[in-house]
């Protein structure tokens, strides 16, 4: 009976552990979930000097992102190893709020024309949010955009 006692003492225990750490993880900064349009209007910067300013008028412009950072859809990417820079439309995938930004590049800058797209995916949303170019499958995350200012 003692022994019964003691392993239900346990295993409670190590439940009520489990159900804390959950609730600390989820009180940390919120990974992955979704942001609406007036959260990703703004000023976005990277390693390295990257930086990708959003608009309310559904327009970006970028400088400074590694060429390696960037998965293309649809197309041949530029040439090049060095920094991309450009502009085009932005807008998110699923509507008013979404896990993923749609790029669609016009051409100037680096791009010869405007047959390039790409998405950025949220990391962390909260007061500084994160977003990333995805580039590798075996990887959870690739080149981070911090947004470091809100044109709200």
């Amino acid at each position: 009976m003692k022994v019964l006692r003691g392993c239900t003492t346990v295993a409670v225990v190590l439940g009520l552990c489990v159900i804390g750490l959950f609730a600390l993880v989820r009180c940390g900064a919120d990974e992955g979930g979704e942001l609406s349009s007036r959260q990703v209007i703004g000023v976005w910067t990277g390693a390295g000097g990257g930086r990708v300013e959003f608009r309310a008028d559904g327009r970006f412009e970028m400088s400074g992102i590694p060429r390696s950072a960037v998965v293309f859809a649809f197309a041949d990417p530029p040439p090049g190893e060095g920094k991309l820079s450009g502009g085009g439309e932005w807008e998110l995938a699923d509507g008013d709020e979404s896990g993923t930004v749609e790029l669609g590049f016009r051409a100037g800058g680096s791009f010869p024309d405007d047959s390039q797209s790409a998405l950025l995916e949220v990391k962390e949303t909260g007061d500084r949010p994160v977003l990333y170019f995805a580039v590798d499958p075996d990887k959870e995350y690739g080149y981070e955009v911090r947004r470091v200012r809100s044109d709200e």
